[in-house]
């Protein structure tokens, strides 16, 4: 039989493991870097699972980068893919920017997107570190939560369409919450 405080544990993980996240805004200006215990905890004992850890020349025995099992591989399509890099002996999380080839060495991009009433605002991105990959991602993700949203990314003189179908959509958004909950931002 479990006991209760146990049952009221493990009920308010699943709460916060399956809250919607559509109504809140991360403000890109502010990132944040470092974990929490439970954050961590929560990260390595139930979401690390659906991530493959990505053996990478940034990796150490103190680093390690997690990419999600359900990326989209497509040589043929403007694909970034983002990995969540956890430093050991910081206690600190990043998210890092990993286009595929198709992007060619440019690491300036110019996102737009347009809503289903025909707003739009242009998102840009200039090589940095992981502050401005931060608040790049994050604008695309505040954007991506509006409905009927169409994303098309400029890198070099090549238009592309972006995040345009569900799956590369999904694995981005979870990557990003899986990320800020990281970070205690949710």
């Amino acid at each position: 039989m479990m006991k209760p405080s146990h049952f009221t544990f493990l009920l308010l993980l699943l709460l916060f493991s399956c809250q919607s996240h559509k109504n809140i805004y991360i403000d890109p200006n502010q990132p944040k870097f470092d974990t929490l215990d439970q954050t961590r905890m929560f990260f390595k004992n139930v979401r690390a699972s659906y991530y493959d850890i990505i053996d990478a020349d940034q990796a150490t025995d103190d680093i390690q980068i997690y990419q999600i099992s359900k990326s989209v591989e497509d040589s043929t399509k403007a694909i970034i893919q983002l990995h969540i890099v956890f430093h050991e002996k910081t206690q600190n999380a990043y998210i890092m920017l990993s286009p595929n080839n198709t992007f060619d060495g440019y690491m300036h991009y110019k996102v737009k997107w347009t809503d289903s009433s025909g707003f739009w605002d242009e998102i840009r991105y200039q090589q940095g570190g992981m502050k401005e990959q931060f608040t790049f991602v994050t604008e695309i993700y505040n954007a991506l939560k509006k409905d009927g949203v169409q994303f098309e990314i400029t890198f070099g003189d090549k238009t592309m369409s972006f995040l345009s179908t569900k799956k590369e959509r999904e694995a981005f958004r979870i990557t990003l919450v899986d990320y800020y909950r990281l970070v205690a931002l949710f």
